[in-house]
């Protein structure tokens, strides 16, 4: 499939088709370069870097520069995490989509029992299980 075709699937860019729209990307302009540990070291590194700008913009806003543009968190940042969340889940062979859901559900259990109540927690854990097509 190429990209083309994948941007053209649906009107809204899925997780899965991230994930599917990446590794044709990769594929075609990164693979040669990065692959195994070397792609996950690369990420790692550019991570750093990002982390760096995160943590100059909250410094800037902490020492009163209220006007301090985020436009590097909405137009780098953002989009660049998107972009290594998909290189580890391919490198470590994860579906973000799947993970996500699991972490999010371990989340409201682990952080928020207290703030729903069972039933709805079930129902919950029972539409991402359906969604995954998990059975009981």
């Amino acid at each position: 499939m190429t990209l083309k075709d994948i941007l053209e699937e649906n009107k809204n860019l899925t997780v899965e088709g991230l994930q599917r729209l990446q590794a044709e990307y990769d594929k075609m302009f990164v693979a040669d370069e990065f692959q195994g540990f070397d792609k996950i070291r690369h990420t790692y590194a550019h991570m750093g870097k990002l982390f760096g700008r995160l943590a100059e913009y909250v410094q800037m806003i902490e020492d009163g520069h209220a006007d301090y543009s985020p436009e590097e968190i909405k137009t780098k940042v953002i989009p660049d995490l998107l972009v290594y969340s998909v290189w580890l889940a391919q490198e470590f062979g994860v579906n973000i989509e799947e993970a996500y859901l699991n972490r999010f559900v371990g989340n409201i259990k682990r952080l928020h029992a207290d703030k729903i109540t069972p039933e709805d927690l079930n129902e919950l854990e029972e539409l991402v299980n359906k969604r995954l097509d998990i059975s009981d």
